[in-house]
């Protein structure tokens, strides 16, 4: 007979850490599962590592309420944790001063949104910020940022287990099965038996909802690759700079991110792909990178761009259709001690500590 547990987490992103050490706050016998040997080697660690301000979501979304209710939340425990971060600001450029009626309508997004000190800047306030940056108009959000992810999901990791909670890496769930109001996990090496489980896979968790049951959801790998300047001339663009949102809504635009580390980043774009695990680099991909870049920068060259990582999203739409897709956090039909977490891509990030806190508040209604 498998062991007996409170909660059981499918999914050691920073997601899945940032319920963990929530939870693990009021509840015993908490075991977060993690297919890969350490938490947050996929989407969590493999993106632009930036703290969003919630501007760009469809007002009342999960993804604009998570996002700016969390920002606050995260400075604060960056802060308190010693987790690197920096709250530098960003530039959402225009190449043009006809483009002034989107910055608006973004505008007026961001405080239906909540969003505070959004400002529409002119090509004065860009130059004395960025000088490199060749823009007549633009919005200016100060309250977003940048963290290192890893250092957050290894800080929860902490958290969670001074908590009490269970970490158990290479561990992949291949089965489940309800019984008596309990989930029977199969893993490659045990069983356990769970009165709460909270699916958080990630890229995989249309295929775990799937096993029990529930096939409402698909998700479509959308890789993103990043290309990065090179040290001698990474001072070209000192803080975060992005074009006006694509119209095809699979991404923000090819932008310069600096991390906490001091590089900068150019990307990511949005390649569809047909395997979860593809993660290979295009190697065509720089010269996509330094035409979408070099219009807002013109000073950078070809030559100054060497590729870097990739990461894939879990998108909840093809690449054929363009609208917004908000992310799932449900409990599953049929069995409401399960809990569905699906497309959390970006801001998820941004936001885990604010899903940490409503997952948690969603255990407590069925336990």
């Amino acid at each position: 007979m498998a062991d007996i547990v409170n909660v059981v987490i499918i999914g050691g992103g920073v997601v899945g850490a940032a319920i963990a050490a929530e939870i693990s706050r009021h509840c015993d016998d908490v075991f977060l599962l993690e297919a890969l040997p350490r938490l947050g080697l996929g989407t969590s660690t493999r993106n632009s590592g930036v703290i969003h301000a919630g501007i760009y979501y469809t007002p009342g979304s999960l993804k604009a309420f998570h996002c700016v209710r969390a920002v606050p939340m995260l400075y604060e425990f960056c802060e308190r944790h010693g987790i690197p971060h920096q709250r530098t600001g960003k530039l959402i450029v225009a190449d043009s001063e006809e483009y002034l009626p989107q910055l608006e309508a973004l505008k007026q997004r961001a405080a239906q949104n909540g969003v505070e000190n959004l400002e529409i800047v002119d090509r004065r306030f860009i130059q004395q910020i960025e000088p490199n940056i060749v823009s007549p108009i633009a919005a200016y959000s100060p309250n977003t940022g940048i963290v290192e992810a890893e250092e957050l999901i290894k800080t929860l990791a902490r958290i969670a287990q001074s908590n009490g909670a269970h970490i158990l890496t290479n561990t992949r769930v291949i089965g489940v099965e309800v019984e008596n109001n309990l989930t029977i996990i199969r893993t490659e090496r045990e069983e356990v038996q769970a009165r709460v489980v909270i699916n958080a896979a990630g890229l995989f968790a249309d295929e775990v909802a799937r096993m029990f049951g529930y096939d409402k959801h698909t998700i479509y790998p959308c890789r993103g690759e990043y290309a990065e300047v090179v040290p001698s001339r990474s001072q070209i663009v000192k803080g975060l700079v992005y074009p006006l949102p694509l119209p095809s809504g699979h991404g923000l635009g090819v932008h310069f991110t600096r991390t906490t580390g001091g590089s900068l980043l150019v990307g990511p774009n949005a390649r569809y792909r047909q395997s979860k695990d593809d993660y290979e680099s295009d190697r065509t991909a720089l010269a996509d990178f330094y035409e979408s870049a070099a219009l807002m920068c013109p000073s950078l060259r070809l030559e100054d761009l060497r590729l870097s990582y990739t990461g894939l999203r879990p998108r909840l739409v093809p690449e054929h259709v363009h609208s917004f897709a908000d992310w799932v956090i449900e409990h599953d039909p049929r069995w409401p001690s399960v809990i569905h977490l699906i497309g959390i891509e970006s801001p998820g990030l941004t936001s885990c500590l604010s899903i940490g806190q409503s997952v948690a508040e969603m255990v407590r209604s069925v336990m």
